[in-house]
């Protein structure tokens, strides 16, 4: 084989290994970006798609480096080295830094807006199916706060139920209310595996509801009088709306809960 031919396949394969490790890395920085700041970006398919494709440009990598040895790069590199040297390597390496270094830029930044899309597409998904839910089953979520004052609070349970069978978006729909302990305001829950019988004790047998700072700012300001609006909560895979609720002077809250494994906007 002509040497020249030689250097050609030569330079072929070590920009094959550069350009495919460049795309691992990146891939990689992704990875950690998203995983770092909880970032929910990809679904599952989509996550098993970038895997699929970090495997083969492994492949890839490992077959142009068989090659490289192969033909002696170490030895043409050598020939070469004057003569790229006189065309300014310098410069182009720094180019190369320069575009790959905003390239990272991109993929972060790309990283962090479909997080925020992501968050914001299922914020409005939610608030729309609760929707769908609290007016197509009314006359059920009327007999909440009628059981919640009267002997009927056994009966809460099995509606909750019902009413966390309705949409697959809900895995889950709980009810939250308050009550005062030892002068302290704090909150109760009650989901569709509550006891009848442990609804009848008090503080329906300690099942006290565990919010973070977040949530129990709301529901100080709520359960106090000072807002009526609804409020959607976030963090990692998990969503949750709480959507409040006043009759004859009995306040609570339905809790409508979504967990995921992965995000949605890479599905879009």
């Amino acid at each position: 084989m002509k040497i020249s031919n030689k250097i050609k396949l030569a330079n072929l394969t070590t920009w094959t290994m550069v350009i495919t490790i460049s795309f691992i890395a990146l891939f990689f920085i992704g990875f950690v970006v998203t995983n770092t700041f909880d970032l929910n970006v990809f679904t599952s398919r989509t996550s098993d798609f970038i895997f699929s494709f970090i495997g083969f440009s492994s492949v890839i990598v490992v077959c142009s480096a068989i090659l490289n040895i192969s033909l002696n790069i170490s030895l043409i590199a050598d020939s070469k080295a004057q003569e790229q040297k006189d065309k300014g390597t310098s410069f182009v390496t720094k180019k190369f830094l320069f575009y790959t270094l905003g390239l990272i830029v991109i993929i972060v930044s790309f990283l962090f807006l479909g997080d925020y899309l992501t968050r914001q597409n299922e914020k409005n998904k939610l608030v729309s199916e609760a929707n769908d839910i609290i007016s197509r089953y009314q006359k059920s979520i009327d007999k909440i706060s009628l059981g919640l004052d009267t002997s009927k609070i056994g009966d809460i349970p099995e509606i909750l139920k019902f009413l966390s069978n309705q949409k697959q978006e809900f895995p889950t729909v709980a009810l939250i209310t308050s009550d005062n302990y030892n002068g302290q305001l704090t909150f109760l829950a009650i989901n569709e595996y509550n006891n009848k019988e442990d609804l009848k004790k008090p503080f329906y047998n300690n099942s006290f509801y565990k919010c973070q700072i977040h949530d129990c700012d709301y529901l100080n300001t709520y359960f106090n009088g000072q807002t009526k609006n609804s409020h959607f909560w976030t963090e990692k895979n998990d969503y949750k709306l709480y959507f409040p609720f006043e009759s004859k002077g009995i306040k609570y809250i339905l809790l409508f809960t979504k967990y995921e494994r992965s995000g949605k906007f890479g599905s879009y």
